[in-house]
């Protein structure tokens, strides 16, 4: 903590560490590819509910907790 009170660069802290180029952008792809699957599953959700209004019955929810879950942001888990 002395060297960074004396202005000396802050490096004893340990150097940054990068991610490589390929992990980020494969990591940025799964996410994307999470988030439309949330998406679609949520519009098939919607969709089965308007063809059969027994539906979330099939699942196991009431219409209030299907039409909630549905309706969520894609990033939501």
């Amino acid at each position: 903590m002395a060297h960074y009170l004396l202005g000396q660069s802050a490096t004893i802290f340990g150097a940054r560490r990068s991610i490589p180029r390929r992990t980020s952008l494969k990591s940025t792809l799964e996410v994307i590819r999470t988030w439309a699957r949330r998406q679609r599953q949520r519009q098939e959700l919607l969709d089965y509910m308007a063809v059969d209004h027994r539906a979330a019955a099939d699942i196991g929810l009431t219409d209030n907790d299907a039409r909630d879950w549905a309706g969520r942001p894609f990033w939501c888990d």
